[in-house]
């Protein structure tokens, strides 16, 4: 009797080639589904990122219809020049949804007070830096192809002209004004880590009528409407071409 206990006792465990099988379908189903999760995880920070954006577009709607139909301006006017972000935040209301879950940028301490933490923004108004020779005067290049600062009826085609993309950095944050600006042709922007492929290999966008989207950098860039690449019909002479959803001349 004490025999056969003992081989039954000894049939109910595993042998180690036994244990070696099972260790190896665990690895393999696990590199078979990590890469699933992290994806998944990426969607859905993605669609908060959405969310954030559409919440800050209905903000900057609403901030139109207060003043004559006009954007807010990136960097704010004179004398006070408050940036774009906090131009609008009465209508937001919230400082969590300026930072895309995505955003991996840390920001140590904040620019003005540097006895309080950062507090992050990742979103940025389509606007270009003037260039030398493009001037900051009304008529400059860098105001008649931005939204921003324009009168809405000056944006031909609002569903297919950009107003905001993401730009994060370790230095944009809330209480300054840099980096509210971000154009296509950035190395910030489509560098590693930058906006233009923060949302798996793409970005997402506000666009001037309040809806936003996921696309990649090269469909916010083909030519739309009367834009074309003729190089003779460069729009500034010496800059970037075509600019696409990023011309509000359409």
């Amino acid at each position: 009797m004490h025999v056969s206990t003992l081989r039954r006792d000894q049939k109910q465990a595993f042998t180690l080639i036994e244990l070696l099988v099972v260790i190896a379908i665990i690895a393999i189903l696990a590199a078979i589904l990590f890469p699933v999760f992290a994806q998944a995880r990426e969607k859905a920070r993605a669609t908060t990122c959405l969310s954030n954006m559409k919440q800050i577009m209905l903000g900057e709607l609403m901030y139109t219809q207060d003043y004559d139909e006009v954007h807010s301006w990136t960097w704010g006017w004179a004398p006070t020049w408050v940036p774009w972000h906090q131009q609008i935040h009465p209508y937001v209301k919230n400082q969590q949804v300026w930072k895309c879950p995505s955003d991996a940028w840390g920001r140590g301490q904040d620019a003005v007070d540097n006895t309080k933490p950062a507090i992050p923004v990742t979103y940025s108004q389509n606007f270009r830096w003037p260039e030398s020779d493009w001037g900051w005067d009304s008529n400059s290049y860098s105001f008649r192809m931005s939204p921003a600062a324009s009168a809405e009826s000056t944006i031909v085609s609002p569903a297919t002209t950009i107003f905001v993309a993401e730009r994060p950095n370790w230095y944009h944050q809330w209480s300054v004004g840099w980096a509210t600006e971000v154009f296509w042709d950035y190395n910030e922007f489509n560098m590693q880590g930058g906006g233009a492929t923060i949302h798996s290999q793409g970005s997402n966008y506000a666009m001037c009528d309040g809806h936003v989207k996921w696309m990649r950098r090269d469909q916010t860039t083909r030519p739309i409407g009367n834009q074309t690449t003729d190089p003779a019909r460069r729009d500034p002479p010496n800059g970037p071409w075509p600019n696409g959803m990023w011309d509000k001349r359409q």
